[in-house]
């Protein structure tokens, strides 16, 4: 980031963002979620013991034959168990579970990354869209000031019987045009403060910025040579790829779900019918052995799971060569627009300059009465509208630089 966001107003929105922006909270949540479920698949590895103990005071009926005629109907036991099983990875189902566990932390991990990066870019977007608002509020409110001297101007000429209503009417008309643009684009500034406090995770509020677009312009550029390379460590694509490892982990666990599974099991404790002997040694009793299982006939599940497994690996290999070939498109897209942006500029610099000289001009023709105020009109309305342009062209060389930024995976050395 600070290779490129160089504007301290800007780095300090985007690291207020970093700090409160919830999407990137939550996606810090679900790298927790991914690392719990990777721990959770690596106990798999290990012998699982458990316990259990338990006293019952027991009571047998004559009638039934639990007990003699005549013999003692009441009965108690005690018992202190504890249980050991041990799945042998035989077929590689446990090693595939942990390898797509540790493909799906490790595509969280990416994911949020690709979150960051995207919440910068649009931090950044929606701070250069304001300063340009504020640019077009500033050409709004200069062109009021001047239309309103060329309005005095006409309704001064026209009292002294040289210009005609209609003439006042069409600089009225021209004045209005300008005035009408200052609240129009008031409402964009606040709706885009608006955003901007919503991707920092805060209530609507103002904003502070810096300067102009000129000097954003100076400290937001494209620097040293862009290799196809540095798509490598866009992270929304190495999520992709850690998708499909994932996916691929997982037609082992399936394709393992389909042979015989082998535990070695025991249980060992002491039991017995009196408390006061229950840790004795004639009390101990115990089992071990192994255990062997798998299924015989299950109407084609286990089959139909490997089946499943493989659609979604491939599913996951398309969406990896889908977010590849994306990330080459808008690379490529967003360094063209830089450059061609760049040469709008210099245009676009050269007609306002035209328009101003020929507004000038016209001005002075009207006021020594060599041609009507259609020619101002024009010359007025042509330079207006080109300033205009010329603003959304910074804007649009800007954001070219930050949609290069988001493309290239987090900026470029």
């Amino acid at each position: 980031m600070g290779q490129v966001f160089t504007d301290e107003h800007l780095r300090c929105l985007i690291e207020r963002a970093l700090a409160q922006n919830p999407d990137l909270v939550a996606a810090t949540y679900r790298i927790e979620q991914a690392r719990a479920r990777a721990m959770s698949a690596r106990a798999d590895w290990f012998p699982q013991l458990g316990g259990s103990g338990g006293a019952a005071a027991n009571y047998g009926s004559e009638n039934a034959g639990q007990v003699a005629p005549g013999g003692d109907r009441s009965s108690e036991s005690y018992d202190l168990t504890a249980l050991l099983s041990w799945e042998i990875d035989l077929w590689g189902g446990i090693r595939r579970s942990n390898e797509a566990a540790r493909s799906r932390l490790l595509e969280a991990g990416y994911q949020r990354d690709a979150v960051q990066t995207s919440l910068i870019a649009a931090v950044a977007s929606a701070y250069i869209e304001l300063k340009n608002l504020d640019e077009r509020l500033a050409i709004s409110q200069r062109t009021v000031e001047s239309r309103q001297s060329s309005l005095d101007l006409v309704a001064s000429r026209r009292d002294g019987g040289v210009s005609s209503d209609l003439e006042v009417g069409q600089a009225e008309a021209l004045l209005g045009q300008a005035r009408t643009a200052i609240p129009i684009t008031e409402q964009a500034i606040a709706a885009k403060e608006n955003e901007i406090r919503f991707l920092l995770g805060e209530y609507p509020a103002g904003v502070a910025r810096g300067g102009s677009l000129d000097g954003l312009d100076r400290s937001l550029q494209i620097k040293g040579g862009l290799s196809s390379t540095l798509l490598e460590r866009r992270p929304d694509v190495a999520a992709a790829s850690q998708a499909y490892q994932a996916a691929v982990a997982e037609i082992g666990v399936a394709e393992a779900l389909r042979l015989p599974s082998l535990s070695l099991t025991g249980s060992g404790g002491v039991i017995s019918g009196a408390f006061d002997n229950l840790l004795d040694s004639s009390s101990t009793a115990y089992s071990v052995g192994p255990r062997l299982a798998g299924p015989i006939f299950d109407a084609g599940r286990n089959k139909a799971r490997v089946d499943a497994a493989r659609a979604l690996a491939g599913e996951a290999q398309a969406a990896h060569q889908r977010a590849a070939q994306l990330a080459f498109r808008e690379a490529a897209d967003s360094i063209n627009a830089h450059l061609k942006t760049g040469e709008i500029i210099t245009e676009q610099s050269r007609l306002v300059e035209a328009n101003r000289k020929v507004a000038r001009v016209a001005n002075e023709r009207f006021t020594g009465g060599e041609s009507s105020y259609l020619e101002v009109l024009d010359a007025e309305r042509s330079l207006f509208f080109s300033e205009l342009e010329l603003a959304d062209a910074r804007r649009d060389r800007l954001l070219a630089v930050v949609q290069a930024y988001r493309a290239l995976g987090g900026g470029w050395k």
